[in-house]
């Protein structure tokens, strides 16, 4: 959150403007994932440029590098395990549709900086994330916390869980440990 936070600076009469030209806002917040993910103790696997990654565990692929670059329009991030690889869509401050139709109805995590606790409280919405096949999305406790507040107030209680019966929605502080802990496993664990 702090290197998010240093990114984007909320305080407009302190922010001097960007140092440079600003580049691929996307790419950005896929490495700040990637760097969260190493941080953890999963470094991305190398991809010498137009190669094929060099698979160890544990570890996560980037699809914007190498050859795995044909494969974005999956997803940002691979984390490997059974029965089938997670895929990790890193979005910066907004979910909109975009996060939703990211999925491709495979394995799916959502991970983004959230500031509207509204684009993920509705009944509907719950339902469309399983069904396009996330088991989870993280995002700012603040976020988490007020959306939780609502679906509880709400009695959508029933909506918030995924495919294995746990939390669909979690603060991003759960991050690290959850992929942690179904690297080269099973992502039946989320």
């Amino acid at each position: 959150m702090q290197a998010f936070d240093v990114q984007h600076p909320q305080a407009y009469a302190f922010n001097p403007g960007p140092y440079g030209t600003p580049r691929n806002g996307g790419l950005i917040m896929e490495l700040l994932c990637s760097e969260v993910l190493t941080n953890a103790g999963i470094p991305a696997m190398a991809a010498p440029q137009r190669q094929w990654p060099e698979w160890q565990m544990p570890g996560h692929v980037l699809l914007n590098e190498g050859r795995m670059s044909s494969l974005k329009a999956f997803g940002d991030i691979l984390i490997p395990c059974a029965p089938t690889n997670l895929i990790i869509s890193v979005k910066s401050q907004a979910a909109r549709e975009r996060l939703l139709y990211s999925a491709n109805s495979i394995e799916a995590i959502g991970f983004g900086f959230f500031q509207e606790a509204d684009e993920f409280w509705t009944p509907r919405r719950m339902v469309l994330y399983k069904r396009m096949g996330f088991s989870a999305i993280y995002m700012p406790s603040e976020t988490y916390d007020e959306l939780m507040d609502h679906i509880v107030t709400e009695g959508h209680e029933d909506f918030s869980v995924n495919v294995n019966g746990t939390p669909l929605y979690r603060p991003i502080t759960a991050f690290s440990d959850d992929m942690l802990r179904v690297v080269g496993r099973s992502s039946a664990l989320l």
